[in-house]
């Protein structure tokens, strides 16, 4: 009995750790929109059978990342504008009451890492680097999550966002894009760093709402799906 449970347990922890590997490349554009995705060279990559890859991309496909053809294969979904939008809906009602109960319980331990993530996203903005810059903006998100006490919720929003966590990677990572969202969430943090409620709220429901400014500079707002052309397995990097 305890063998059986071991090997299960070893089974689920390698599918988890399938399913979230891939996930992941997913959402940062490794693996961009109609790229095919081979369960023989999946399961070399992340070094684990087919079994846990086969059930990952049965997950996915129930996220609507993953479009699974009967006799064809596995294919990374386009970009749905509805799931985006959807997204974004979630994302602008749960942060904005985070944001509130952030400028509420301000600290100067909260401010001191708003005003340290901020001057590594100005960096990140100068030497162009939107990887890094847009770590730092999901980690300023997360600390005004931390800031209002509610960490549950902002697990919620980061499960919600995927969609459009995938938007944001594969759309527009000019540095005056950089800039104009670094201006943003400077204006944000002082609103929270003040305590000024209204502003904070104001401003970040108005900064979540750049995707759409995006979309329009993109010419797709009327179109269902993002769908860039195929990339093959091949071309990929290994996960990491």
């Amino acid at each position: 009995m305890a063998a059986s449970m071991a090997l299960e347990n070893r089974h689920r922890r390698l599918s988890e750790q399938a399913l979230d590997a891939v996930r992941r490349q997913i959402v940062t554009g490794v693996y961009p929109p109609n790229t095919r995705l081979s369960e023989v060279e999946l399961s070399e990559k992340l070094g684990v059978s087919r079994t846990p890859v086969r059930e990952a991309l049965i997950r996915l496909a129930e996220e609507g990342l993953v479009k699974i053809v009967p006799q064809i294969g596995s294919f990374v979904a386009p970009i749905s504008l509805e799931a985006v939008r959807q997204a974004q809906f979630i994302r602008e009602h749960l942060e904005c009451a985070l944001v509130v109960e952030a400028a509420k319980h301000i600290d100067m331990a909260i401010i001191r890492k708003m005003s340290d993530n901020l001057e590594q996203q100005t960096l990140a903005t100068r030497q162009n680097d939107w990887e890094t810059f847009y770590s730092y903006d999901e980690a300023l998100h997360a600390i005004w999550a931390t800031a209002s006490g509610n960490l549950g919720v902002w697990r919620v929003i980061q499960q919600s966002k995927v969609h459009l966590d995938r938007f944001r990677q594969l759309s527009d990572r000019r540095p005056e894009h950089m800039a104009l969202l670094l201006s943003q969430h400077t204006r944000i943090a002082d609103a929270v760093g003040k305590g000024d409620v209204a502003t904070a709220q104001t401003e970040l429901r108005g900064h979540l709402r750049e995707v759409f400014n995006t979309m329009r500079r993109m010419e797709i707002c009327k179109e269902k799906e993002v769908v860039p052309t195929l990339v093959p397995t091949s071309t990929l990097s290994p996960s990491s």
